[in-house]
């Protein structure tokens, strides 16, 4: 394994005796400074559900005047530009009035209130954080019941806001920096229920409760659920996620393996029923009667828990990770199944996707990281490093080999991986440098040979709407990690790339930036053994 390199000798060591710095070909990622909560809070909570998970949110500086003049919320389609999602934007709706004590009055799932970014202020007249400019890039995560919210630019240590949920622990969330009403935030809870809010009013109020939010209540949660088998908790969230290119739309998935649709621009207030799942291992996709309410579809997609889900960047295609090892690939907007493939063994618990969509990334519980390609509809390596549960996955989308002549057979992707071993492991996936088997016409041992991946050793698509089988291990071309190095005491359940740094957050809430090299290390030249770690079969 490439350990030698992600976590070799030098100055500095954290708690624990971590490295402060490791290296890879581009230089030394160094630790930059650390985030985390208050020592007061009780980690690890209900009975091992709730983990911290994170999300990064990019603000840019709201245009003079905006948020004076209410504005319809638009529950329309647009499109986006790859440059405008990254900086996010914060139109907002209307302005906000507040009680007597700051906050603002309950906002429920048959009511709506507009996603103002106005400067919040009580009856009093008392200003909000007086270190908010309306702009910059902030961490969101969470920790037991309460949602913090860090300022990523900042080197202190604490969290400038925190949100305290009183009636169900947060467990995921979701930013869009394109919302048009202001409401960017979604925040899914153990109880199934689902919050929507502004990111900008919660950094301009200075109280701990979450302000002018929709409630979205998850009203099949007590339905057909026998306490004994764990009641709500079998339809808490696992993941939330805005769909690209389409406004106001959002999904929820539920440890019960069904997903949800919603529409944020619909009220929550009408009576809805979904007809009965008989058979819980087929796909079975059905819509709300009415129209006016939320949600508007739900999917049933897997029994047990769906772990994990991931939009590609243009929206189209949705992919989803369950309990049952599979990962699944649907085109959302035609709510087809296009292909499936199973893990190794054990549930897959992660799923990214690569920047041009080109590329999946999966993992779990057999310590595995997955690449799975949609032009083939099948995984096309896979990358062993991990003592335990890989539990992240995510390309780097702001790494580029150094002298690429950008041609199509010369194509390379940097991407990262965490895991229950609190280790970061870091891979490159040169598609010219794979070696791909190919099938002995006689029935023997395969053979290897250099090209790229469509040369693969099945070259027909898997017809559509078919789950494969994992393939043999020795069919498939192995990576080998470029980096591997321990981050963190506690286990690893969350990793974020920005374009200065690597994030990484454990299970206890404690969040550590990565510096990436600075641009004299890029042009230093990696020595023959840092070279001999670059992915090989």
């Amino acid at each position: 394994m490439a350990s030698a390199a992600g976590s070799g000798g030098g100055a500095g060591a954290g708690a624990g005796g971590l490295k402060t710095y490791f290296k890879t070909p581009e230089g030394r990622h160094k630790l930059q400074y650390e985030k985390t909560h208050s020592p007061a809070v009780v980690h690890y909570n209900h009975s091992g559900k709730t983990v911290s998970q994170m999300t990064v949110a990019y603000l840019k500086e709201k245009p003079a005047g905006q948020g004076s003049t209410p504005s319809t919320p638009s529950a329309g389609s647009g499109m986006r530009s790859a440059a405008a999602r990254l900086l996010g934007t914060g139109n907002g709706s209307r302005a906000l009035s507040f009680g007597s004590n700051g906050t603002s009055r309950a906002v429920s799932g048959n009511s709506r209130m507009g996603g103002g970014i106005g400067v919040s202020t009580s009856a009093s007249g008392s200003q909000g954080m007086a270190n908010y400019d309306g702009k910059g890039t902030y961490i969101i995560f969470n920790t037991a019941d309460t949602l913090f919210i860090s300022d990523l630019n900042s080197h202190d240590k604490d969290p400038i806001k925190s949100i305290h949920f009183s009636s169900s622990n947060p467990l995921c969330h979701a930013f869009d920096p394109e919302a048009k009403d202001g409401h960017d935030l979604l925040v899914g809870v153990f109880s199934g229920d689902v919050y929507s809010m502004s990111l900008r009013q919660q950094l301009q109020d200075p109280g701990k409760k979450p302000i002018s939010y929709q409630h979205f209540v998850n009203k099949d949660k007590d339905k057909d659920k026998d306490p004994s088998q764990g009641g709500a908790a079998s339809s808490r969230c696992t993941c939330v996620a805005w769909v690209p290119e389409r406004e106001g739309i959002f999904v929820v998935s539920h440890a019960d393996g069904n997903l949800y649709v919603y529409d944020k621009s619909k009220d929550g207030n009408t009576d809805w029923t979904f007809p009965t799942v008989k058979d819980q291992s087929q796909v079975l996709i059905s819509h709300a009667k009415s129209s006016k309410g939320n949600p508007i579809a739900r999917w049933h997609i897997c029994p047990g828990a769906i772990n994990g889900i991931s939009f590609s960047p243009d929206g189209a295609y949705l992919a989803t990770v369950g309990r049952d090892g599979y990962l699944r690939v649907f085109d959302f907007a035609k709510e087809q199944l296009i292909f499936g493939g199973k893990s190794y063994y054990g549930a897959l618990l992660c799923c990214s996707w690569s920047a041009d969509g080109k590329y999946l990334l999966s993992g779990g519980e057999d310590d595995l990281v997955q690449v799975w390609s949609m032009d083939e509809r099948k995984i096309v390596a896979w990358g062993e490093g991990h003592n335990s549960w890989v539990s992240a996955v995510s390309f780097d989308p702001y790494w580029s080999p150094p002298n690429s002549d950008e041609t199509e057979e010369n194509v390379m992707y940097r991407f990262g991986s965490v895991g229950q071993d609190t280790q970061l492991l870091l891979w490159d996936l040169a598609l010219e440098e794979i070696a791909v088997p190919l099938r002995n016409p006689s029935g023997g041992s395969p053979t290897f040979s250099s090209g790229s991946p469509s040369a693969h050793w099945d070259n027909a698509c898997p017809p559509t709407g078919v789950l494969q089988p994992s393939p043999r291990m020795r069919d498939v071309p192995k990576l080998s990690p470029l980096v591997a190095h321990r981050v963190h005491v506690d286990p690893l359940f969350g990793l974020e790339f920005t374009s200065e740094s690597i994030l990484t957050i454990c299970r206890e809430g404690l969040i550590k930036i990565w510096a990436r090299p600075i641009h004299s290390e890029n042009n230093q030249q990696p020595d023959s053994s840092e070279q001999a770690l670059r992915i090989r079969c």
